[in-house]
C-alpha cells in the first residue's frame, strides 16, 4: 500500500515539476531525480517478485550447494550466523529467510541461526 502511495506521489511531483515555472537548469535535475527514483522503485519491486518466486522452488544444485557450504559449520555468535546466512544467500541469489528456513529443514540450522547452535552446544555439554 505504501509503495502505491509513493509511486503516486512521485508521479504527481514529476507532473508538477514538468509544468511549473522552475528555472530549466533546476527543472532538468528534478526531473532526472524523480524519474530515477521511479525506475529504482520499479527495479526493486521486480527484484522482490523474482526473489519471492525463486523462494518457492529449490533446485537440486542449490540444495547441494547449501549443504556443502554449511556442512560442519556451527555459528559461534549471532553475528557469525548472520554473516554465514548472508554469504550463502548472496551466492544462491535467494532471500535470507528462505535460506534459513531451508537450512533448518535440512538439519543445518545451527550454521545460520545462533539459537540452534547454542541449544546444540548446551545439549552436547550436558
Amino acid at each position: 500500500m505504501q509503495d502505491s502511495r509513493r509511486s503516486t506521489a512521485l508521479q504527481a511531483a514529476l507532473q508538477f515539476v514538468t509544468v511549473s515555472n522552475i528555472p530549466s537548469a533546476h527543472k532538468v535535475t528534478l526531473i532526472e531525480v524523480l524519474t530515477q527514483a521511479m525506475r529504482d522503485d520499479e527495479t526493486a519491486e521486480l527484484k522482490r517478485r523474482a526473489i519471492a518466486q525463486a523462494g518457492a522452488e529449490w533446485q537440486e544444485h542449490e540444495i547441494t550447494h547449501l549443504k556443502t557450504f554449511l556442512q560442519h559449520r556451527l555459528a559461534k555468535s549471532w553475528q557469525h550466523a548472520d554473516e554465514c546466512l548472508m554469504q550463502i544467500a548472496a551466492q544462491l541469489h535467494r532471500d535470507p529467510r528462505s535460506v534459513r528456513d531451508k537450512a533448518t529443514q535440512l538439519g543445518l540450522g545451527a550454521s545460520v541461526d545462533y539459537r540452534y547452535a547454542k541449544a546444540m552446544q548446551q545439549a552436547c555439554g550436558e
